[in-house]
C-alpha cells in the first residue's frame, strides 16, 4: 500500500501545474475570480491547491495505519470529476487531515447541510467540535468554497480575508461510489498541511 500511495504522490507532484492526475480536469477546477472577494493570500492558496495536496500526501505517506492510507488512496486514485452544482439537503461528512501534527488523521462522520439561502448556495458542518460554514460558487469545473472555521461553542463566522479561521477550497465529485463529493481545503492554517472533507447524502 505504501508503494501505491507513493506512486500516487509522485504522479501528483509531477503533474501539479495541470492537475493531470485527476481524470477529466484540464486545468484548475476552482479559480480565484475577483467576484469571490478573496484576499491575495487566499487566492494564492486556492490557485496552488495541487501543491498543498502533494505536501499533504507526502505527510500521509508516513502513516503506519494501513486502513487509513487505503481510505485516502481510494478516492484519489479513482479520480475526481467536474461538477456545476451539488444537490441541496442533509449530508454526512468526515474530515481527513493530511500531514502536520500527525501524518494522517481520519475523523468519524458528522452532520453537514447544503442549502440555498437568499439565492446563495451554502454549506455548513453542524456537529463535531470543529465546524465550518461558507458559500459554494460555480467555478471552472468545480464549486469554489469560501468560508471559515468555528468551534462548537461558537456561532458560524464569516470569511474575513485576514483571519487564521478563513478557508478556501474546491468541491468536486468522486468517481468512487461510496464518496460522492470531495471538498479540498488547501494550506489550512491549523494542524495539517491539507484538509479533505468527504460528503455523502444522509440516509
Amino acid at each position: 500500500m505504501r508503494k501505491t500511495l507513493l506512486s500516487l504522490l509522485l504522479s501528483t507532484a509531477l503533474t501539479a501545474p495541470l492537475l493531470a492526475d485527476v481524470p477529466t480536469l484540464s486545468g484548475l477546477p476552482c479559480e480565484a475570480v475577483p467576484e469571490l472577494g478573496l484576499s491575495e493570500r487566499d487566492a494564492f492558496r486556492l490557485e496552488h491547491l495541487m501543491t498543498s495536496r502533494s505536501r499533504g500526501l507526502a505527510g500521509a505517506l508516513l502513516s503506519d495505519v494501513a486502513a487509513d492510507r487505503a481510505a485516502l488512496e481510494a478516492f484519489y486514485t479513482a479520480g475526481l470529476s467536474p461538477i456545476a452544482s451539488i444537490p441541496e439537503g442533509k449530508y454526512r461528512c468526515r474530515t481527513i487531515k493530511l500531514g502536520g501534527l500527525l501524518p494522517l488523521t481520519i475523523y468519524g462522520w458528522f452532520d453537514c447541510d447544503v442549502r440555498s439561502v437568499d439565492g446563495v448556495l451554502r454549506i455548513e458542518k453542524l456537529t463535531g467540535s470543529q465546524r465550518f460554514s461558507g458559500t459554494l460558487t460555480s467555478s471552472t469545473e468545480g464549486l469554489t468554497y469560501v468560508g471559515a472555521l468555528h468551534y462548537s461553542d461558537e456561532g458560524p463566522r464569516p470569511y474575513e480575508g485576514a483571519s487564521e479561521r478563513d478557508q478556501v477550497g474546491c468541491l468536486l465529485k468522486a468517481f468512487e461510489d461510496g464518496t460522492p463529493f470531495v471538498l479540498e481545503l488547501p494550506f489550512p492554517w491549523l494542524e495539517s498541511f491539507h484538509d479533505v472533507i468527504l460528503l455523502e447524502p444522509a440516509s
